[in-house]
């Protein structure tokens, strides 16, 4: 399957899933907000970039970004409030995990990158701890839909 298709597949999938309309622009890309609002510094939001699909057997390879409504931790307890990772996820599993994200201390990606991370050695699952309703099963199941 082509980019273009995937990445059709995709934002029909997520607007069937009841992923909600609200598109953010953000350097080159159009973000797809899955979950929360873009315009809300102090909330929760997961946007998906569905143009960065890539499909190869059972995986799929896609971009998404997220800010929280507070700070966190990552999984080498550094600090942050947003980043922006590439995900892999497995159809077959029914699972996705980090491959690298960029990790910012502001919320909605501002300011200068905090850590690059680099988890393809040792890949780190795409949860989305705390978020409620927490939008990773959705991502998953739009991102494995077959075409059609």
């Amino acid at each position: 399957m082509n980019e273009r298709v995937g990445a059709a597949v995709l934002l029909w999938a997520l607007v069937a899933l009841g992923a909600g309309p609200a598109w953010a622009g953000h350097g080159d890309r159009d973000w797809f907000t899955v979950s929360g609002d873009p315009t809300l510094a102090n909330g929760d939001t997961v946007q998906v970039d569905p143009v960065a699909t890539r499909t190869e057997g059972d995986m799929r390879t896609m971009r998404v970004r997220v800010s929280r409504s507070q700070e966190r931790r990552n999984w080498d307890d550094v600090p942050y409030r947003s980043y922006e990772a590439r995900v892999a996820i497995n159809c077959r599993s029914r699972r996705a995990h980090y491959l690298d994200a960029v990790f910012y201390l502001q919320p909605q990606w501002e300011g200068p990158a905090h850590l690059s991370a680099n988890y393809q050695k040792n890949p780190q699952p795409m949860l989305f701890k705390g978020m409620n309703p927490n939008p990773t099963e959705r991502i998953i199941r739009a991102a494995c839909r077959p075409p059609g």
